[in-house]
């Protein structure tokens, strides 16, 4: 039950946005001593051992079932599809080492390379993919991604149980060809096969060993690294696939990933020279990180968009347009990403975030000042129901934050205070428990931020089209999912982007999300760490990466 609290005049707003506030621990460099100066060799370092910070506890290292960016990390690591992605993050030949496709762009077959294994040895064919495809597909999986194969012909059918996963379109042709059968023209698809729900699984072991098989003692795969340990909300550790295709060219022999959701945990262990390359960093420490490890710190742009999502089959939202419009307009974005994220991060009004050929489709409401924004949004919220006498009484839920995200919320929160009245409060829960809750769209108010998985708007779109795995709020408009379906049937990518941002249009005119801004990249790199570079999906696989001799002093 949310606790009763007075309405808090704008004063208070913008002390908490702009920082008037009595000193704050979350924003003070923390005590630590300098970092170590470190000169850095041409030779390869003797040990070859990688320390990455990661931000959560994978929520599940079966590639099928994994949906957030802490499990592909690991993932991109332990396995490979018919494609991967190279150092900048584009799609590169991986378990297929060429590929052919028909004039209309509908069929493609794969060749699969002859020296392709298992971590166990045993051969990696065709038919491992057959098995792996249908088995993400099947309502069985309970795979949150199935309908992100809805390229594939019949995946989208078999996923809402219209049609046997036998009807999939992917066949073996022999052990080392694939042949996939599209439902439409797909000019992302390379893309697609490098993402962690089109990797293929070893069958045997899942009949085995069931829901245990992604433990050490039990996991197979076809990566450049197996899992050697596990240790729950600690670290990862893997070791360099001796069996892999590749693995003459992957340096690194050891990569140890300490799970660390506190940001400010992972700068101590950076500073401290425990760990190589943090997935990311407290925004609000930014310029004092710049000023003490200048080109250490890494920032740039990334496909994605932080939000909030609202639940449309329940009360308050359901059926209840203008106070979704009313909370999506009481929102300040420009002081918030100015003072609360220091400018890293570009505020957001669309849903896709910025993309080379894609329009953005900003509404109208972007363009007002900030008075008459407030004044429609207060107009709305009185439409809905709601007075001073009768505020909205609601939970943001969110996973457990560090103290820069949390303030963050807490500023949006109290925005819908000061301009509305709402009574809105910030409430935590474990990142595995909020998946759970929002899987089973028990929530109403959540944090549900999205990250490409390639640089093509359908990432974005699939995620509200109606029945989506992914779509937590139970949105649903026909009018958006047939602007979807005839993208997808588009051959021609300007008209393809075209009918996108039609659909993105509905998505505003319903309120559908809240945005708040477009995600960049911040990591700390050690000088030494070579063999990456910052790419608009963040994908840096360790397989490419390597340390050069050092000495810190």
């Amino acid at each position: 039950m949310t606790a009763l609290r007075a309405r808090a005049p704008w004063a208070s707003l913008a002390c908490l946005i702009a920082g008037c506030s009595s000193v704050d621990p979350s924003t003070t460099p923390p005590k630590l001593p300098p970092a170590p100066s470190i000169t850095v060799g041409t030779g390869l370092a003797g040990e070859q051992i990688l320390s990455r910070g990661l931000d959560d506890t994978p929520r599940s290292l079966d590639p099928q079932l994994s949906t957030d960016v802490p499990g592909q990390r690991l993932l991109d690591d332990l396995f490979e599809g018919l494609t991967t992605v190279d150092i900048a993050g584009k799609p590169a030949p991986g378990v297929a080492s060429s590929w052919d496709s028909s004039a209309d762009g509908k069929t493609w077959v794969f060749h699969l390379r002859r020296d392709a294994r298992w971590s166990n040895g045993a051969p990696l064919t065709a038919g491992d993919f057959v098995y792996s495809w249908r088995r993400v597909v099947d309502p069985k999986t309970g795979a949150e991604y199935a309908q992100g194969m809805a390229a594939i012909d019949n995946a989208l059918a078999i996923a809402l149980g219209q049609k046997p996963t036998d009807a999939l379109g992917v066949e073996a042709l022999d052990e080392h060809t694939l042949k996939v059968r599209l439902s439409g023209p797909t000019p992302y698809l390379l893309d697609l096969l490098s993402q962690q729900y089109a990797y293929p699984v070893y069958q045997p072991v899942i009949a085995r060993y069931g829901d245990d098989w992604v433990r050490p003692e039990h996991i197979v795969s076809n990566g450049p690294f197996v899992l050697r340990e596990n240790v729950l909300s600690s670290r990862i550790t893997l070791e360099k696939n001796a069996n892999y295709w590749d693995a003459a060219h992957v340096r690194v022999q050891r990569v140890i990933y300490y799970i660390a959701s506190d940001r400010s945990v992972q700068v101590s262990r950076f500073m401290a020279g425990d760990v190589d390359w943090t997935d990311s960093f407290p925004s609000n420490q930014y310029p004092w990180l710049k000023s003490v490890l200048g080109d250490q710190v890494v920032n740039s742009p990334y496909f994605g968009t932080y939000m909030l999502g609202m639940n449309f089959t329940r009360p308050p939202f359901k059926d209840n347009l203008p106070l979704r419009q009313a909370l999506v307009l009481a929102i300040d974005r420009e002081p918030l990403a100015r003072y609360m994220r220091l400018g890293i991060y570009q505020p957001a009004y669309t849903f896709v975030p910025p993309l080379e050929g894609y329009q953005q489709p900003r509404p109208d409401w972007a363009g007002l000042s900030d008075a008459a924004r407030h004044a429609l949004a207060r107009k709305l919220y009185a439409q809905a129901g709601y007075s001073e006498r009768h505020p909205l009484r609601l939970d943001l839920e969110s996973s457990r934050q560090d103290p820069d995200a949390r303030h963050y919320y807490e500023a949006v929160a109290e925005g819908w205070r000061s301009v509305l009245g709402a009574d809105v409060h910030v409430y935590e829960r474990e990142f595995k428990v909020l998946l759970q809750e929002l899987q089973l769209h028990k929530l109403l108010l959540f944090h549900d931020a999205w990250i490409g998985d390639y640089p093509d708007p359908y990432t974005f779109m699939q995620v509200y089209y109606t029945g989506d795995g992914n779509n937590h709020g139970g949105y649903s408009n026909p009018q958006f999912d047939r602007l979807v379906d005839a993208a997808g049937q588009e051959p021609d990518n300007v008209k393809r982007y075209r009918l996108f941002e039609q659909a993105e249009r509905v998505l505003d005119d319903d309120a559908a999300f809240i945005p708040l801004y477009f995600y960049a990249t911040r990591h700390l790199v050690k000088p030494y760490v070579r063999g990456w570079q910052s790419n608009i999906m963040d994908r840096n696989l360790s397989r490419y990466m390597y340390l050069l001799e050092h000495q810190r002093r």
